[in-house]
């Protein structure tokens, strides 16, 4: 009864130190002082490869090299001797790794099942951190591709503006003044390009300097003799963000600014964008306000095309920022048509990670 007790709480305090350990090496280490705690034993040798080619070799005690040697003429056909003990794992999880161990008198039989439970139980483990280090792998491949998306990108939109005049220069009755706007359109676009790829290399932004920017780009790509962008910022100076989180946001400001430009019914309209730090939240509010006595108009809400007569009001722009808003963990709080001076404002919050 009593060796019964003591291998259940060997067992239980390996599994609650597994949930803890992100290498092989830590669960080694872990299984080793529980295998220790269960056996007395003179050598112990553990050798693991998993699919990802990567290989790990451990050895304890006086022995552990005659306990290697000992597993490689196992694998030959050879006996090793009495007292020793090799125990296979991983292998449904496309791993190949064994546990060798050698002891002066040979153990109980409920110890061994002991043993092979918690191997079973560390294999388990190995699979997880396998799993995690593809995903990880995965991530890298992807940042990679979208990095090289961008930087094509930027290139593809510097080739169109150096080609445009050529293009432009035989374009006749175009007035000069459109020639003008669309050079400034393709301008406005490398320079948000560039603003967007340069999220690829670090993993944070300084909040303010990004938003200062992203404002700035949005005023000389749309905004130049069409309507006004008034930022106003009430956040740490030292706060940075994910660029995920920043870029985000950012693609939910170019939406809205579009989307006000495209259906605003004023010729002028004055934007304003408010973006508060508020404890563990970051709270964005976008509205559209004119001239007192201007007419009341949805500007965000967009129509049902001509060609979709049975689609619902709202268009893709809404979909696009929710999506957007929920793609970071954020909400939604208020998107309405408010007042005679006010005709539209949209309000959302974005968590923040606490250090």
């Amino acid at each position: 009864m009593f060796e019964e007790l003591h291998i259940l709480s060997v067992e239980r305090q390996l599994y609650a130190e597994l949930y803890g350990c992100a290498t092989p090496a830590e669960i080694f280490s872990c299984l080793e002082r529980s295998v220790k705690q269960l056996i007395p034993y003179d050598g112990l040798y553990i050798r693991y490869e998993n699919q990802l080619q990567e290989k790990h070799e451990k050895l304890y005690g006086p022995q552990a090299e005659a306990v290697k040697a000992a597993s490689i003429c196992v694998s030959k056909g050879k006996s090793p001797g009495q007292y020793w003990f090799q125990f296979p794992f991983g292998e449904g999880h496309g791993a190949q790794g064994i546990l060798c161990f050698t002891i002066g008198k040979e153990p109980s039989p409920s110890t061994l099942c002991s043993v092979e439970r918690m191997l079973h139980f560390c294999s388990r483990s190995l699979y997880q951190y396998e799993l995690l280090q593809k995903v990880e792998q995965y991530a890298k491949e992807q940042e990679l591709l979208l990095r090289e998306l961008r930087h094509r990108t930027h290139n593809n939109l510097q080739f169109m503006l150096g080609t445009l005049p050529f293009l432009l220069h035989d374009s006749e009755g175009l007035p000069h003044h459109i020639k003008e706007k669309l050079e400034q359109r393709f301008q406005g676009l490398i320079v948000l390009s560039s603003i967007w790829d340069s999220q690829s290399i670090d993993n944070t932004v300084s909040a303010p300097s990004y938003f200062v920017s992203v404002v700035r780009t949005l005023r000389k790509l749309w905004l130049e003799g069409r309507g006004s962008l008034e930022l106003s910022l009430q956040i740490d100076e030292s706060l940075v963000l994910s660029k995920e989180m920043a870029t985000t946001i950012a693609l939910i400001l170019n939406e809205l600014v579009t989307n006000t430009l495209k259906h605003s019914s004023h010729a002028f309209p004055l934007i304003k964008l408010d973006i508060q730090q508020t404890g563990a939240g970051l709270l964005f509010w976008y509205h559209e306000a004119v001239d007192a006595g201007g007419s009341k108009r949805e500007t965000v809400q967009e129509k049902p095309p001509a060609y979709l007569p049975n689609t619902l009001a709202g268009g893709q722009g809404r979909n696009i920022i929710q999506g957007l808003v929920a793609r970071v963990g954020g909400a939604v709080v208020s998107e309405a048509a408010v007042g005679e001076t006010e005709t539209y404002q949209f309000t959302a919050v974005f968590p923040l990670k606490q250090d």
